[in-house]
Formats: structure tokens, sequence, C-alpha cells
């Protein structure tokens, strides 16, 4: 009986291995050619196709379980970390006892760090009330509320410095006026402060600042209009949805009568829709003229705003008298606030008349600066109207519009900076947590001395305020 050979099997080396590996990733070749040129079945290819594609990944997946740093752990070391849990991470009392339990094996009390962050307040107090104020120039300021009671704020905008944060029992003039008071004493003066429309904000600052510009905020006027445009466009669906089950109804009567009936209603709704629609329309328009043609900076010099303005009430006025919800709280905000909400093209006005002068320019001609700027800077449209005034301007020209450019940006007209310190602030005022002054104070000291973690302003990222 013949001896039976066993088949030998083929090793492949190492090197061989890592060629079929490289062939696989590339795949220059297909897998059948790959195996032919390698003498192996397509199932080796694919297994190590697939181990190169693991080795890197298995690289990035390895822990370095290495040292970076020792750190000595010590009673500061606890405070700063409690401090820190705090602050950054807004943790509680009791999470902050838990971390440092479960991290660091050490055993403190609630009441333990309750002091650690009263020390850090009264400490944080005397820093917050050392600051010089005097080079505040353009101011915001707001009111936010914690468990019904509010939160005095105010910003510098140019640097986003926090000049006050104060808890109070009201909000009228004489409690904004005390506090306004105390930073005065620090050397508060803004040239200009931007608020919204609430009396007590304004009486208090009209009181102790008489020489501060009070602009009211565009901000709140925007939103309101873009409110309502939303309202007016649910009313006419809801019409509509009414109008098309009223047209069901009589489609599906069983008698005459009842079609008659539904017939008639579902006719008065489908032209009830009709005069929503043209409400909704006529507000819109006249909703996005204010808000580009007369409150946006770049646009048309002051008197041209006014004549618009104007139109724009009148037009909103007759809307009212025939849809009186929600367009009349608007018609009457546009009428008490004109003279502040055409404000700042006024102080656009007197910047543009002192660099008229110092270039021998008419204003004019800087106001039309001023409208190109809406233009983005690749349009046809901008380069047409450039060219005209520069052939105008003559060699002035850039430098004027780098000018107007800076007026511009430097001119504000909504407290965004104050709804964005509002933002900051408010998580930190959980309703089941009690806020007090000295933790406002510790607040506010962290928030001046914290970066953003991201801005189109570099300064804002790379440096705290301290």
């Amino acid at each position: 009986m013949a001896a039976h050979k066993k088949a030998r099997t083929k090793r492949i080396t190492s090197s061989i291995k890592r060629a079929i590996a490289l062939k696989g990733i590339v795949r220059e070749d297909t897998v059948s050619q790959i195996s032919k040129e390698y003498d192996c079945s397509r199932t080796t290819v694919y297994n190590q196709h697939r181990k190169a594609l693991q080795a890197p990944n298995q690289a990035f997946d390895e822990e370095d379980d290495s040292v970076l740093y020792t750190v000595p752990v010590t009673k500061p070391f606890i405070k700063q970390v409690a401090l820190a849990l705090g602050m950054i991470c807004k943790s509680s009392y009791r999470d902050t006892k838990v971390f440092i339990k479960s991290i660091f094996d050490y055993s403190v009390s609630v009441g333990s760090i309750f002091n650690v962050m009263e020390d850090a307040s009264e400490k944080a107090k005397a820093i917050n009330d050392s600051y010089d104020l005097s080079l505040i120039k353009t101011s915001a300021a707001d009111e936010l509320f914690h468990r019904n009671k509010p939160i005095l704020d105010v910003v510098d905008i140019d640097s986003r410095f926090c000049a006050l944060l104060a808890k109070a029992d009201r909000r009228d003039y004489e409690t904004w006026g005390i506090h306004l008071l105390d930073l005065q004493s620090q050397g508060y003066a803004p040239e200009t402060t931007l608020m919204d429309s609430a009396k007590g904000l304004i009486k208090g600052h009209a009181e102790v600042l008489p020489n501060t510009a009070r602009r009211l905020d565009h901000f709140h006027l925007i939103k309101d209009l873009k409110d309502c445009g939303r309202f007016l466009k649910h009313q006419e669906d809801s019409a509509i949805t009414k109008a098309f089950h009223l047209q069901r109804k009589a489609n599906n009567a069983r008698n005459e009568a009842d079609n008659q009936y539904y017939s008639d209603a579902a006719l008065i709704a489908f032209n009830a829709i009709i005069v929503l629609e043209d409400n909704r329309r006529k507000f819109n328009l006249l909703s996005q003229w204010l808000q580009y043609d007369v409150l946006q900076l770049p646009g048309h010099e002051p008197y041209t705003r006014a004549v618009l303005y104007d139109f724009i009430l009148r037009e909103m006025t007759a809307l009212s008298d025939k849809q009186p919800h929600r367009i009349s709280d608007i018609v009457t905000s546009l009428y008490t606030q004109r003279e502040a909400l055409l404000d700042v093209a006024n102080t656009l006005n007197e910047k543009f008349t002192k660099l008229a002068k110092k270039y021998n320019q008419p204003v004019a001609r800087l106001w039309d600066l001023c409208f190109v700027t809406r233009y983005d800077i690749g349009s046809l449209k901008y380069n047409e109207k450039a060219n005209a005034l520069e052939n105008l301007m003559g060699s002035d020209y850039d430098k004027i519009e780098d000018e107007v450019l800076g007026i511009l940006e430097n001119t504000h007209r909504c407290s965004s900076m104050i709804e964005n310190l509002n933002g900051r602030i408010r998580p930190y005022l959980a309703e089941q947590k009690e806020v007090t002054q000295k933790k406002l104070d510790l607040l506010q000291f962290y928030l001046n001395h914290k970066p953003f973690a991201r801005s189109k302003h570099e300064r804002l990222i790379n440096a705290s305020y301290g």
C-alpha cells in the first residue's frame, strides 16, 4: 500500500505579506491579480489587507500610561480644585465634595466648600471695586431675573468687561441710580449707553448720568417685528385650515340646508384669508424697510431715514386699524421710541461731518460711501458705485473708506454684548440654587478674567482683562 504523502503548507514570509498588504491598500491591481502574482489565495490577500488597516488604528488606540507630571495635593490645592469646580464646571457643593473624595480620597465637608467660596468672593469684590471704569466709552445695561428678582448688569461693549453685576429687590430708577452712583465713584462716565425701553433703567441713567447719551437698543424692536411676522403667518395658516375644514363639511353635507350653511361659512373664511395674507405681506415689507433701510448702520443720511420711518409708521398704523392685535403694540413702540431709534443715524452724521471737514469732502458724499458698504466687496454693484465715488474723491478715497468702516464698526446700535453677558451668567442661575450677592461678585470676577473660547477678536481669546 502506497504511503500517502502529507501536503506541505506553503509559508509566506513577512516581507511578502507586507507587499501583499500594501498592494491591497493601493488597489492598483484586483484581488485576483494580486493572488496570482504572489501565488496565494484571495483569502490571504484579504487577511493581509485587513491587518494593514488595523495597524494604524491600533497605533492610535494604544493608551499611554506614562506619568505626565506629579502634583502635591495640599489643602490649598484642594481649595483651588473646589473653587475651579464651582466656577468652571458650575458644580454644586455636594458634587464638588464627591469629586474630591473620588479623585483625591480626601474628605471635605459642604461647609468647608462654602467657606472656600465665601473667602474667594470677598477677595473678588475687593478687586472688582478697585477697577478704574473711566476707560469705558460705550456701555450697555440690562436686567435679568432669578426667582423673579432682578439682577442688574452693565458691560463695556468694546472689551466685554462686566462693570456691574448686582442683585436687587426692585428695578426702579432709584435702585438703578444707587448702583450707578457706586460705579460713578470708580470713574464710570461713558459717552453712550445702550439699553432697552425699561422705564427704571432709562430714568436712572438720565438722573445719574445726564451727560451720557442714551441710545435705545434696536435688537428688541427687531425681535418684536419678527415675532409679530411669525404670529401673522400662523394666524393665516390657521385661517386656511379652518376654511378647508368648512369646505369639507360643505362637500360632505347630507342635505341642502347644511351644504348652504357650510358653503357660506367657507366663502367668508376664504375671503378672510385674502385679507390676512395681504396684511402679512404688507407688514413683512414694512418690517424689512424698517430693519434694513432705517435702522441698519450702512444706509441713507438721517433725513431720508426719518422720512421713511414716518411713512412706515403711518402704514403700520393703518394696518393696526384693520388688525389691532400685536401690530398695535409695534405701532406704540414706534411712536414712543422714534427719536431714540433714529439717534444712531444722527451720531453717524456727527462723525461723518468731522471726517468730511478733515478731507474737504461733502457730507452727502460720505453718506454715499456709507451706503456702498452694504454691498459685498466682490460684487459688481459695489465696484460700480465705489469706482464712481473714487473718481469724485480722488486719491483720498481709500483712506476715507477705511475711516468710514472704522466709524461703522465702533458705532453700536444693538446691545448684543449685554445679551451675550446674560447668556454667560444664566447657567449659574439655576432656580433650585440660591444666588447671593457674594456669589455674583465672584462670578463677575471670574467672567472678567476668563478668555473667550472662540471669537473673531483675537484679543478676547488670548488674554483676560485682569
